[in-house]
């Protein structure tokens, strides 16, 4: 079994951010204590793990997105292999030359 790089990445990202704005909204109402951060610990971990499972169970089942087909649907793409420093030209304005 290979090790699931993608729920160990998306888990302490939910867990964090869900006891980020606990521990923002209790410093904002005036709790100061260790008690805050304990109670953030324990919402963040309640409601972090079952939505972060959820959320990586999306990304899996979401097909990825398509790619072009050959490189002819972009006309440029020949030249960027060529010299991938080469700078792209723009179209001119509308009101570009006139006077």
């Amino acid at each position: 079994m290979a090790f699931p790089y993608l729920r160990s990445t998306i888990l302490p990202l939910v867990i964090g951010c869900i006891a980020g704005v606990v521990v923002i909204a209790g410093l904002t109402a005036g709790y100061y204590g260790w008690q805050l951060f304990a109670v953030a610990v324990l919402i963040g971990v309640g409601l972090g793990v079952p939505f972060g499972l959820w959320n990586v169970r999306r990304m899996r089942a979401t097909p990825p997105l398509t790619r072009p087909a050959s490189p002819t649907m972009d006309p440029s793409a020949a030249a960027r292999e060529v010299d991938p420093l080469r700078a792209e030209p723009y179209p001119p304005a509308p009101d570009q030359g006139r006077a």
